[in-house]
């Protein structure tokens, strides 16, 4: 099937965020097997596992405490999968941007109109230069409404793009999580929990989901949002497949 550069490179990305992912879930399954086996010999996590070594300092807590150790790992890659799920969608969404500009750069540039001195054409040089220069600043004004929402939506406009509301919720709520996780640590917070009432039963204070499993579902429901805009932008004739 046809697609964008910019969609081609979001699907490798998110390989190897699905991979890195769970490489370290994997690991840190093998590494309980190994301590869940020494509780009853006692010692350290690291007598467990057999490594006497001052770079693993950190881990010379009791045997028994391995689940809150290897659980907090857990999470904090669940966290780090999420943000960098969120770093790669707004990253497709830059560059389609770039490549919509190729075909119409009215339509891109009319997005968050601007003006540009003399100093900086001169400094700038080359046309490719003016225009890199052009779409950097109206991402970055689009960026600045501080919404995934709302940046989706400054991008798509006059394409004639239609989403299946649905299917964009979906995405947004796992999408939003970053947000939480940044700023509110990682808690859902009152508008959070109102606004996905009907799809999580978190409430306000609650921690989030920290799972491979959310992280799976989250990746499934950006990914599909991705294809649908890449693959109606290509319909349209906004954009060039690879």
């Amino acid at each position: 099937m046809a697609e964008t550069a910019s969609h081609q490179r979001f699907r490798a990305r998110i390989e190897y965020l699905l991979q890195h992912m769970q490489v370290v879930d994997v690991g840190i399954t093998l590494l309980f097997r190994q301590t869940n086996a020494q509780h009853a010999a006692g010692g350290t996590i690291l007598d467990a596992l057999n490594i006497e070594s001052a770079r693993y300092d950190r881990l010379r807590h009791p045997v028994k405490h391995d689940a809150r150790i290897f659980n907090f790992s857990r999470a904090r890659n669940a966290e780090h999968s999420l943000v960098a799920l969120h770093g790669h969608f707004t990253e497709y969404l830059r560059t389609i941007l770039d490549e919509m500009y190729q075909g119409n750069p009215l339509l891109v540039v009319g997005k968050a109109p601007g003006t540009m001195q003399y100093q900086e054409i001169v400094q700038l040089g080359t046309f490719e230069a003016i225009s890199q220069n052009m779409i950097d600043n109206v991402f970055r004004k689009l960026e600045n409404e501080r919404s995934t929402t709302k940046l989706l939506e400054k991008v798509l406009n006059h394409t004639q793009v239609h989403l299946d509301p649905e299917q964009l919720d979906t995405a947004i709520m796992y999408l939003e999580m970053r947000h939480l996780i940044i700023h509110n640590g990682s808690k859902a917070d009152a508008i959070f929990a109102s606004r996905y009432a009907g799809r999580t039963r978190l409430s306000d204070g609650d921690r989030l989901p920290l799972l491979a499993r959310t992280v799976q579902s989250a990746v499934a429901a950006v990914t599909t949002l991705v294809k649908d805009v890449d693959t109606q932008l290509l319909a349209g004739a906004f954009v060039n497949p690879r």
